[in-house]
């Protein structure tokens, strides 16, 4: 069905002289499982479906969406939208040029989503819940996920891809309390491919790891609150990495706000950070990354970009038409979650890596001889108008004479974007491990699977607690 729509479709929007439009046809099963507190809380299987048709006519977009039989409609709703947005752009789009081509990405499986059943996804679930169990445990909370994506590009321009991509993971989340204290402990696990992602980590390990994060945490006692000098972790280093300093180099947003508007060409961190985003890093340390992308969803290569070069800010993340209004070469960041939405710029895999001089962890340590090492990074909140971040922090531990001293009870960190990005004083090369760093990043109502970890980074001082 999806090809023959696809031949119709272009057969319509060449009657209608359309100067360009990109179709994006789409068949993916998705699954999601919830256990609390040892019970399937929900669980759900189901085949997104459908066609979605961008158009692009006097310098304004269109778009509109719905099931293939209705092809007809879509296109010329598409249409319909576009003339409204004729009427009201406060600026032409234009698109930049790319290499028009024909190709297929199908995700490696060593163990093939399909050849499982839903029972034993349910029980792999459940094993990860089992884990967590401890009289200290209150509750805890596991989610399996799995997305087959199939999907086809095609554009005017005669670009074709078909994507093939399977994306697993699960989380655990575990919360121990005593007394009016309470704490909670996180684990997640991703790759891209099929259901081996288990035999890297076994549910049992993910659901462990986060009831003895939960424990250990609420054996330490609380730091005092201040500033301090710190050496953040690869999980930190990724989080820092994507939502402070990602979001504000987002082509999209760049164009009407932000921290990094009007600063290309300028020094804004210190020399020895290169800030990357790299969708062609299809594995690290020998793991699938979660934000891998052989294309994005205009047909652009997935490909490593440095935003942030010897500390100097240059370039933006880009979709076609930002690297146009920029002047700058497509990225590779348009993507869209499902074909119900168009695309918008998103991050891959994006960390903070050396531009010069690489330290080793430990020399991290030494560098910063008295403060705190932050570890195991989770969500938070951003202001990317104002540059201001706040995240929260499972592990804490004292620097003393530089070497990892006492643990304390997770807390936040908090700063600013440009400067916290100046006083990064040292950056090691060692990715830590990527199954740590995985998530869905949200913008516009849509998410994106993004990934990857980094190496741990040393801060001349951040406010935590």
């Amino acid at each position: 069905m999806q090809e023959k729509t696809i031949s119709k479709v272009l057969k319509l929007l060449e009657e209608k002289n359309v100067t360009y439009a990109d179709i994006r046809t789409e068949s993916s099963l998705m699954t999601e499982i919830k256990a609390v507190n040892g019970r399937i809380e929900t669980s759900s299987t189901g085949i997104e479906s459908g066609i979605g048709v961008r158009v692009l006519n006097q310098n304004a977009w269109g778009f509109a969406y719905g099931p293939f039989e209705k092809y007809e409609e879509i296109v010329s709703m598409a249409l319909q939208a576009n003339k409204l947005n004729i009427k009201q752009k406060k600026e032409d789009i234009k698109l930049a040029e790319i290499k028009i081509i024909e190709d297929k990405f199908i995700g490696e499986q060593k163990k093939k989503i399909k050849d499982f059943g839903f029972d034993e996804k349910i029980k792999l679930t459940l094993e990860a819940d089992k884990a967590q169990e401890d009289e200290r445990i209150k509750s805890r909370l596991t989610m399996y996920r799995e997305v087959m994506r199939n999907q086809i590009l095609v554009t005017t321009e005669g670009l074709r891809i078909e994507y093939k991509v399977p994306y697993v993971m699960m989380g655990c989340t575990s919360v121990a309390r005593e007394g009016a204290e309470t704490i909670e402990g996180r684990s997640r696990i991703g790759h891209i491919g099929g259901l081996e992602l288990f035999d890297i980590r076994s549910p049992e390990e993910t659901g462990k790891q986060a009831k003895e994060r939960a424990i250990e945490g609420l054996k330490a006692p609380k730091v005092k609150s201040g500033r301090y000098p710190v050496v953040l972790d690869g999980t930190i280093n990724h989080l820092f990495a994507h939502e402070a300093a990602g979001h504000s180099a987002e082509g999209d947003f760049v164009q009407v706000a932000g921290v990094f508007r009007n600063k290309l060409g300028k020094r804004i961190a210190n020399p020895v950070v290169n800030l990357i985003d790299d969708g062609s890093m299809i594995k690290s340390n020998g793991i699938n990354t979660f934000g891998y992308i052989k294309y994005d969803d205009e047909g652009v290569p997935g490909q490593k970009t440095y935003i942030i070069r010897n500390g100097v800010l240059e370039t933006y993340l880009t979709d076609r038409a930002t690297a146009a209004h920029f002047n700058l070469k497509p990225t590779g960041n348009a993507r869209a979650e499902v074909y119900s939405v168009p695309q918008i710029v998103r991050m891959t895999n994006t960390y903070i890596a050396p531009a010069k001089d690489p330290m080793k962890p430990e020399e991290l340590l030494e560098l910063t001889k008295e403060g705190f090492l932050l570890m195991q990074g989770g969500g938070g909140q951003v202001d990317p108008i104002k540059g201001t971040f706040n995240f929260g922090v499972t592990e804490l531990y004292k620097i003393e004479k530089g070497e990892i001293g006492k643990r304390y009870r997770p807390t936040t960190l908090a700063g600013n974007t440009l400067e916290t990005l100046n006083k990064i004083i040292g950056v090691s090369l060692e990715f830590e491990n990527p199954l740590d760093s995985i998530g869905f990043c949200g913008k516009d109502g849509q998410s994106a699977p993004v990934g990857v970890s980094g190496g741990w980074l040393a801060v001349k001082n951040i406010v935590i607690g």
